[in-house]
């Protein structure tokens, strides 16, 4: 859940322990701790499905790791929230306005929830509280520590994609496919590794749905989020993951184990 500006107030004219959210405002009870970590880790809403995403699906929540869990088996597409209560603002220059409440990001279930959830799936404020009341536990005493500073959102830009798709071209419109994108065996370790965080309902094996029908060019979109010719993919669901989490050679490699075909 994108939670880090769950608890941010502009020039920190806050107190840490008792600020909550318009949503938050709107609970019937106190914010509970342990029912926050739950939600965090269980919560799918309104979704049964077997990859249906969690907060943790995309953000660690462990101290001092900004990329994968706490064992490291999995590199998840988005920062941890570990003290994220200490954030000021969201992406960089958004600060929270404690008189507007429709400010887009405010709080995850702005962000996380509609972007990433099933149409119809909503946030309720006693949710909203009992995350905001983990959130205020799951950070250290040192405010200044690296996982809370502001995040700089410029990662997000792709400075190598036209030399990327012109590796991935096969010359005549379209786009390689296999080993002739990269390596296979490679690709299939990594595609645990940066997919399983969302595809892996059992911690071992990924489970990828369609894929015999999803061409690399689909692939492409989905992964990095950027537009490609000739694709109109509805998957708005699946989170991004930015050229700076997951290198071109491993994306190359991915898409080789991906698109193999059965004989390879």
């Amino acid at each position: 859940m994108l939670l880090l500006s769950l608890l941010a107030c502009g020039d920190k004219a806050y107190d840490i322990d008792s600020w909550q959210s318009p949503l938050a405002q709107t609970a019937e009870e106190e914010g509970d701790a342990a029912r926050g970590e739950t939600i965090y880790e269980t919560e799918h809403w309104t979704d049964t499905s077997p990859y249906a995403l969690t907060c943790i699906s995309c953000h660690s929540a462990e101290s001092g790791d900004v990329w994968a869990d706490d064992s490291d088996v999995f590199t998840r597409p988005a920062h941890t929230t570990w003290n994220a209560a200490y954030r000021e603002t969201w992406k960089v220059s958004h600060g929270w306005d404690n008189e507007e409440s429709t400010v887009n990001g405010a709080y995850g279930g702005q962000i996380c929830v509609r972007a990433y959830f099933p149409a119809g799936s909503e946030m309720t404020g006693q949710q909203a509280a009992d995350l905001e009341a983990y959130m205020r536990e799951n950070r250290d005493a040192d405010d200044s520590a690296e996982t809370a500073s502001e995040l700089d959102y410029s990662f997000t830009s792709w400075d190598t994609q036209d030399a990327f798709f012109a590796e991935i071209s096969d010359g005549s419109g379209g786009f390689k496919t296999g080993a002739d994108l990269g390596d296979v065996t490679a690709g299939e370790a990594l595609t645990f590794q940066y997919c399983g965080s969302c595809h892996s309902t059992d911690g071992s094996t990924v489970t990828l749905y369609s894929l015999s029908s999803i061409d690399t060019g689909t692939l492409v979109q989905r992964i990095r989020k950027v537009d490609v010719d000739d694709v109109d993919d509805p998957n708005d669901r699946m989170p991004r993951i930015p050229e700076d989490r997951l290198s071109d050679d491993d994306l190359a490699d991915i898409l080789a184990f991906l698109t193999q075909s059965p004989e390879e």
